[in-house]
């Protein structure tokens, strides 16, 4: 099976730049990498993207939609493309639908309608203050969504995401190694820190 890591994080922290760099360094030494990311492009992540921009859905519906389109994610994208020689790495995945959605419904009932997506390998969590993700967003000129801007909320998310590192809050299913890194540092160095890890799969 193919290595399988995904990068979690609230928004700002910058899993998009460590995704990039991780899969640019993986490649410096001849490894294939495929490079995705949550929600897809399909045509659930697209009505996803929609309410996100535009909010129309209920949150149980939500909920459910971001894991049907896991789901279209795994069969179409990863599962097929899984070997032993090739790197998948993931902006995001299962973990960020718990951490989100379970603000806003049951989070055990989160973790059950997701609990047959594949454990990934490794989950990096880049933890930040959810005010310096807020002001990195803006400085890129980023039009917040909606959530976004919710600072108590994205407080919440971080928390959850640090519960989920620790092994809480998700099915026995999707418990899996983690290694969580200050995102506040320099991104040269945060790539450092997972590289640390990462290449020990290599």
């Amino acid at each position: 099976m193919s290595p399988f890591i995904v990068i979690e994080g609230i928004d700002g922290s910058g899993k998009g730049t460590q995704a990039r760099l991780l899969k640019e360094r993986l490649e410096d030494l001849g490894r294939n990498v495929v490079l995705t990311s949550e929600p897809t492009k399909g045509p659930i992540g697209k009505m996803i993207r929609e309410h996100l921009s535009n909010p129309f859905l209920d949150d149980e519906s939500l909920s459910l939609l971001f894991a049907a389109d896991r789901i279209e994610h795994l069969e179409k994208e990863i599962r097929p493309i899984m070997s032993p020689d090739t790197f998948i790495i993931s902006d995001r995945y299962v973990y960020s639908s718990i951490a989100y959605q379970g603000q806003k419904v049951d989070m055990e009932w989160v973790g059950e309608i997701n609990k047959y997506a594949d454990r990934p390998d490794l989950a990096i969590l880049l933890d930040i203050d959810p005010k310096l993700g807020e002001r990195r967003m803006r400085d890129r000129g980023d039009e917040l969504e909606y959530f976004e801007e919710d600072r108590s909320f994205q407080e919440d998310v971080r928390k959850a995401f640090l519960h989920l590192s620790r092994g809480q809050n998700q099915p026995e299913s999707l418990k899996t190694k983690w290694l969580v890194v200050d995102a506040a540092l320099d991104k040269s160095e945060i790539q450092d820190r997972i590289w640390d890890v990462v290449s020990n799969m290599v």
